[in-house]
């Protein structure tokens, strides 16, 4: 499937990310089916609407950005397709009319901490508008912890960057999308550190289960890992430290704390 593109300068990104595009594209080429009316919420440049739209009736494709949602138009317009609804506004409070067979809310960060999936989705289950027996992509994530020496002194991405393991790597929560999901979170984490830890950080990584049999890791535009500096150094041993955030929210509703 070609198609013609065109997006804002900061999408480009993101369908230069190859994995990203083709693990969702997987998903949704073997959940479609014929005469499936689908949501596509936070759509963008429209990619896996129109993925979506070569099998289903009708797709819904949701975009908030006012900018990104004319370029959404153009590329629906370009490539020909008549059953996508482009439609200007919040997933979260959009009224629709029906019910879908297949939502896909690729609104995705570590941790879900700084886009509105969780949110979005809490909205979609609590309305009552996926069908009895419809299908999310994703199903639901899991979200990991360690320990590591940071290589700086404020909130990163491990990107260019890669900051070295100094712990064990604890999985701290399953975000399930067919349930409604507090947005406020707090953990108790524990770790065990073999070696003392000068400029300690803790380090998220979240891996997607977008279906059965179909997981996806970081990519550069997909959950790049997210390091979090500690105050102060970690001795060898065991550390327990307390996570918070707003699932939905941004970094500075990230609150990291040494207990004793």
């Amino acid at each position: 499937m070609e198609l013609k593109l065109s997006v804002p300068q900061w999408h480009y990104s993101m369908l230069l990310d190859d994995e990203r595009v083709s693990v969702f594209k997987e998903a949704i080429e073997t959940s479609v089916k014929k005469g499936d009316t689908v949501f596509d919420l936070g759509t963008g440049s429209g990619i896996l609407a129109m993925v979506a739209a070569k099998d289903a009736k009708k797709v819904y494709a949701v975009e908030l950005d006012p900018i990104t949602t004319e370029y959404t138009k153009r590329n629906i317009t370009t490539n020909n397709f008549e059953n996508i609804i482009v439609i200007e506004s919040d997933a979260t409070y959009y009224p629709f009319k029906e019910k879908a067979d297949l939502v896909i809310a690729e609104l995705l960060d570590t941790g879900l901490i700084t886009e509105p999936q969780v949110p979005v989705l809490n909205s979609i289950i609590k309305r009552g508008l996926l069908k009895e027996g419809g299908i999310i992509i994703p199903k639901e994530v899991y979200n990991t912890a360690q320990i590591v020496a940071a290589k700086m002194n404020h909130i990163y991405y491990d990107e260019e960057v890669t900051s070295e393991k100094a712990s064990n790597e604890v999985l701290y929560d399953t975000i399930n999308f067919y349930k409604v999901n507090d947005e406020k979170v707090e953990y108790i984490l524990k770790f065990e550190i073999p070696n003392d830890v000068k400029k300690p950080a803790i380090r998220l990584n979240t891996y997607t289960l977008l279906k059965d049999g179909l997981i996806s890791g970081s990519s550069p535009m997909l959950n790049p890992p997210l390091v979090i500096p500690i105050k102060n150094n970690l001795n060898a041993g065991t550390v327990k430290i307390k996570l918070s955030y707003k699932m939905g929210g941004d970094l500075e509703s990230i609150k990291v704390q040494v207990l004793k």
